[in-house]
């Protein structure tokens, strides 16, 4: 019964929102003392040897081909590298979280591209009509004075800005993944944070040559925790549920991970949700919820 419990999907589903959502606090606490770039770098540089470790101490293995490789390197560029560089750089202006609120713009992005990318479904007028209600929450999150006011830096909408393009790296990673059939995801995910790790160093390298960070050990132990937890560990269980449920199932995540950033914001950093942002959040979720209706568009 035990065992049934952890492999069902939505508990899974349920342990991952738990482990992303408390990244974002260590982000928070991490960009106080290290520059954003080398947070990313660090953190993928710890997954990997983590994962490397796993990896041949079981003797996994693969076979070499270019299509595997290619989609590894673009995989670990736009959904690992990128995203985590904008999140955290964008938690230097911007509560922890809010960048958890607007990461739930991930499924709107998902019933876009998945359709296209995929070919597993068909486009729908409800979920268009979803699309743009999540859309409408998006704005409610951001904030329609961020949006007139983009340049203001006290609206902060390049930082909230940022966070929907991670959004969108992690969803068309996702999908790419998901096209990858012939390969376990202890591999994938090894193969995916190592190159990854790989093509952020000398860019972690240059950022300490002219920005240096203050490391202490506060900063250590954050950064320790972003690589082997919401990073070495929620990375495979997120390959394991594309594998199993698909990604759109995987975009769901997205209706917890705020949860879970506002609990674990609230509890270790006191941080506050303002009314339109909870209105925000709400039209995300509805538009979502909406999109799974079956009427097809004409």
């Amino acid at each position: 019964m035990i065992k049934n419990f952890f492999t069902n999907n939505l508990t899974l589903l349920i342990i991952l929102s738990a482990i992303w959502g408390s990244a974002f606090i260590a982000i928070k606490i991490s960009v106080q003392f290290v520059n954003p770039i080398s947070i990313a770098s660090l953190r993928l540089i710890i997954a990997s040897l983590f994962l490397l470790i796993i990896f041949f101490y079981k003797r996994y293995s693969f076979n070499f081909n270019i299509r595997l490789i290619i989609f590894v390197i673009i995989i670990g560029i736009i959904g690992n590298i990128i995203p985590f560089f904008l999140i955290n750089w964008s938690e230097q202006f911007i509560q922890s979280n809010t960048t958890a609120l607007l990461l739930s713009v991930a499924p709107i992005f998902t019933l876009i591209l998945a359709p296209i990318l995929t070919r597993d479904d068909n486009f729908t007028l409800l979920k268009f009509i979803s699309i743009i209600i999540g859309l409408v929450g998006v704005f409610f999150i951001i904030g329609f004075d961020s949006i007139n006011n983009f340049t203001d830096t006290e609206s902060y909408f390049i930082p909230k800005f940022a966070i929907i393009i991670a959004a969108m790296g992690y969803v068309v990673s996702s999908i790419l993944a998901y096209n990858l059939k012939n390969i376990d995801t202890m591999t994938l995910t090894t193969l995916v944070i190592t190159a990854a790790a790989i093509i952020s160093l000398p860019f972690m390298i240059y950022a300490e040559l002219v920005y240096p960070s203050s490391f202490n050990s506060t900063s250590f132990l954050t950064i320790l925790y972003l690589g082997l937890f919401p990073t070495a560990i929620a990375f495979q269980l997120r390959f394991h549920i594309i594998s199993k449920a698909g990604p759109i199932f995987l975009s769901y995540v997205a209706y917890l991970i705020p949860a879970f950033g506002i609990l674990w914001g609230y509890i270790f950093l006191k941080e506050t949700i303002t009314f339109s942002i909870a209105i925000g959040l709400v039209l995300i979720l509805i538009g979502v919820f909406i999109s799974q209706k079956k009427i097809k568009l004409l």
